[in-house]
Parts: C-alpha cells; structure tokens; sequence
C-alpha cells in the first residue's frame, strides 16, 4: 500500500487524554471523532508533546494561560520542541504534506488561538521554514466532539494565530 505522505500535527492529548489536568479529560483514551476523521483523511498523526505534563508532572493543578505565559515554561517550550520541528522539517524536506495542526480550544498551552505552547510551536515552525497553515480544534466542550465541518472545530489558517489575543512572543 501507499503512504499518503499527508501528516496532521496533533496536540498530545488528542491521542492520549490520560495527560490532561485531573477533571478536564473529554474522553477516557483518544479523541475518537478526530482521530476517526485523521484516518478517513488518510492523514498520518503527528503526535506534539505535551508540555504541562513535562514541566509540571501528572498531578499539576489547572492553571491559566497567565499563569503558564512564563519565562520558564516558554524555555522549556522551546526545549522540548527542537526536535519536534526538526523532525517536522525533515518529513517536509522529503516531500510529506503537514496538512495542518489540531489543537485543542481552552487549553492554556494548547489553544491554537492563543495557547503558549502552540504559539511556540508556530514561531519555531516558521524559523524553520516548516509549513503548517491551518488549524482545526477540539472544541471547548464537556465531551469535546471534534466535527470538522462544524465552525467550531475549525479555527482557521495560522495566520490568524499570529494575529490572536493573548500569550506574548519571546
């Protein structure tokens, strides 16, 4: 069989729920509508690491946007992130499509339109010269069901990113 060579970039949780705040989950295991979706897509998953659960642990309390927006985080960030978009880079380089990003709607890190993490991932992206124009989200919802038709699992083309409220550049 053929590869797609199409590659959607995914938020950790998306895959794994068990990384999120205690209480927050959406789902027990994976996001199932979305991941669905990837495969019918034919879209490989690029899993993201998550960056909460690397600085502050399994037990960490929910924080705000301010409070992660911080020297520290934004350090450990860029850290974990090296390699990610290296790797990001080197699927480009040999002719792979990075479809877009999947981020997850409310999440201080996550949040495609002001997440700190994903503003991270987006400036090192762009230092890169890797490609990813478009954002899809888990909506900020109880159950969180991802419909990518639905205005509310869309976010949109990264530039709007680039142009969101909230979160400061480093």
């Amino acid at each position: 069989m053929q590869r797609s060579k199409k590659i959607l970039v995914a938020s950790h949780c998306v895959i794994n729920q068990n990384a999120v705040v205690g209480g927050e989950a959406r789902s027990p295991g994976v996001m199932k509508a979305a991941v669905d979706w990837t495969y019918e897509q034919g879209y490989g998953l690029f899993q993201l690491p998550c960056p909460e659960f690397t600085f502050l642990g399994p037990e960490r309390p929910p924080m705000t946007f301010e409070e992660y927006d911080t020297p520290e985080f934004r350090a450990h960030n860029r850290k974990i992130l090296q390699p990610v978009v290296e790797q990001l880079k080197t699927y480009q380089d040999h002719g792979y499509t990075l479809v877009g990003g999947l981020g997850i709607a409310g999440s201080p890190s996550c949040d495609p339109g002001k997440g700190v993490f994903i503003r991270i991932f987006l400036e090192l992206t762009a230092e890169a010269g890797v490609d990813i124009d478009f954002f899809w989200q888990i909506p900020n919802t109880p159950e969180g069901h991802f419909d990518p038709h639905d205005p509310g699992s869309r976010f949109g083309p990264t530039r709007s990113i680039s142009h969101a409220e909230g979160g400061s550049s480093s």
